[in-house]
């Protein structure tokens, strides 16, 4: 089975136990998806519409508001962002950013994808997305969590991510028990995933196991099907404003 992750601390615990999994950013897990190169990947939800894949039911990375992984980092007072710098590695989050301005603020800045910059470069850019680990890092500079914008636009918790793989895969029924399996073990050791982590970042084991507990959550239930559904119908606004 070819199985393709994040390398991020917020998926840590949904792969707990399983061998050889191919760790890449989000970006290059949709084009491995895409090449048939995974039986299945951890993608972001938003390159999933569109394409010809099935999401493994119940299981996502979400968060019911604050997330503290995915920000909006700005050197200027938000009302006056005009200029924005998404990460290619993440669609996601760089919808979600587009439709927290936009809907929330009701600004309407130009947006440049580039590659993630070290250091968090802001020449030529008002704002820009970060995501997974990298925003950790101390920017020095103020930032919307983009989960915590979320739920006070719509009250409704976020999904970041979820299992995909192709409609009909011959192998959908073991992908779902091998990716369930992995979940429980993964949920019911966060305090080990927490401590062996922190070392790995920099971080506190307190607040890794924070992170997994408070502003993680790995379903995929009822109400993170509705924050989807809403997000899906946001997506669909901005890509008929762009033709």
């Amino acid at each position: 089975m070819k199985i393709g992750c994040v390398p991020y601390l917020n998926a840590k615990p949904l792969i707990e136990g399983l061998k050889g999994v191919v760790l890449r950013p989000p970006a290059d897990l949709v084009k491995l998806l895409e090449a048939d190169a995974l039986d299945v990947a951890l993608v972001p939800v938003a390159a999933v519409l569109g394409q010809p894949w099935q999401i493994v039911p119940g299981i996502a990375i979400a968060s019911p508001g604050k997330t503290d992984s995915v920000r909006l980092h700005h050197t200027v007072e938000v009302p006056d962002i005009t200029r924005v710098a998404l990460d290619r590695n993440s669609r996601t989050s760089n919808l979600l950013a587009r439709i927290i301005l936009e809907n929330r603020y009701g600004l309407r800045p130009k947006y440049v994808v580039r590659d993630p910059v070290r250091g968090l470069s802001f020449k030529g850019f008002d704002a820009a997305v970060t995501i997974g680990d990298t925003s950790f890092l101390p920017r020095g500079v103020p930032f919307l969590d983009l989960g915590t914008e979320w739920k006070a636009l719509t009250g409704r918790p976020f999904v970041y991510a979820a299992w995909a793989h192709r409609k009909g895969h011959p192998k959908a029924r073991e992908i779902a028990v091998l990716l369930g399996e992995a979940k429980r073990r993964g949920t019911a050791s966060i305090e080990a995933i927490a401590r062996r982590e922190s070392k790995r970042l920099g971080l506190t084991p307190r607040f890794c196991r924070r992170y997994l507990t408070e502003y993680i959550t790995f379903d995929l239930g009822p109400a993170e099907r509705a924050g989807l559904r809403l997000f899906q119908n946001y997506a669909g606004d901005r890509t008929r404003d762009r033709r």
